[in-house]
């Protein structure tokens, strides 16, 4: 096998459609569909499955498609240190970040970082963060950008500490927040607990009944429609329209509650010339003075 048939795996877990995959080679599509039939030839066992739906991995197309994305890489770092350029980087760098990194910092980032290094292919993949951990221990992605207090031993950068506001159509007080649902949505259960833990410093131990969404985004857009309320970190204040009611939360010694925001990945991926290039960049975008 070569680079091209990693580069056909890495397209192909992307778009499951060997239509879109031979397009973005520029092959015809019966020589794509050999392709695959001779990579399940040269292994000798089924690599992928072949539905309505599109083309799905199996087990053992999902490890080839592991050892594909290494070897593209390996390929990509060697031309990058054979030409001795350090902004011709090139490769594939696969991130996963929580929602709310996404709407507040993705854009501009990728923005920077892609005007810097052109060659890059970047695939974004949006999910809570207990999930992007597992995604990064089974190297589904190589970075994940998570939120709270997870336990993570390996390499990690704290990115930033986000305050935490509650938000509310109206007047935030105990009595008006119980005629209203709480509108939670999908994220680690931390940040359902500070909620929690909000009703019973103000002396409740049953808080008033939930709605739940799947993102913050859709939570903030309920919220400025003019029903109910929602715990927020503070990069998503700006999705608020003007007029709602904030406030930002302390813990019983009059300290603010915060997420911490962090770049997780193996230490094993840190000799990628392009997650390398990543890692820089994202320290120089938040400020950031810990050694790579």
């Amino acid at each position: 096998m070569n680079n091209t048939d990693w580069k056909i795996l890495i397209y192909l877990k992307e778009e499951k459609s060997i239509n879109k995959v031979a397009k973005r080679l520029f092959m015809t599509q019966p020589s794509l569909t050999y392709r695959l039939g001779q990579m399940e030839k040269e292994i000798g066992i089924p690599l992928f499955i072949r539905t309505n739906k599109g083309v799905h991995f199996t087990d053992a197309g999902n490890r080839l498609y592991s050892y594909a994305e290494k070897e593209l890489q390996q390929y990509q770092d060697m031309k990058n240190f054979v030409t001795n350029d350090p902004s011709d980087i090139s490769g594939v760098l696969r991130i996963g970040a929580i929602q709310s990194f996404i709407q507040s910092h993705i854009p501009g980032i990728l923005k920077g970082f892609i005007n810097k290094y052109n060659g890059i292919d970047i695939s974004l993949t949006n999910n809570i963060s207990d999930n992007l951990i597992k995604s990064i221990k089974k190297e589904e992605i190589q970075l994940a950008i998570i939120r709270g207090p997870h336990q993570w031993q390996d390499f990690e950068i704290i990115l930033e500490n986000q305050p935490i506001y509650l938000i509310s159509t109206i007047p935030i007080t105990i009595d008006s927040l119980a005629l209203q649902p709480a509108v939670r949505y999908n994220s680690d259960p931390t940040l359902e607990e500070v909620r929690i833990q909000w009703w019973k410093q103000n002396g409740i131990d049953d808080p008033p009944f939930v709605l739940d969404v799947n993102d913050c985004l859709t939570a903030v857009e309920i919220i400025n429609a003019g029903l109910g309320y929602s715990i927020i970190t503070e990069d998503m204040m700006k999705k608020c329209k003007l007029g709602l009611y904030t406030k930002k939360l302390y813990d019983k010694e009059g300290i603010p509650l915060t997420r911490t925001t962090k770049l997780i990945c193996k230490s094993a991926m840190l000799g990628s010339g392009t997650i390398s290039a990543f890692i820089s960049f994202i320290k120089d975008y938040f400020h950031v003075d810990s050694p790579i």
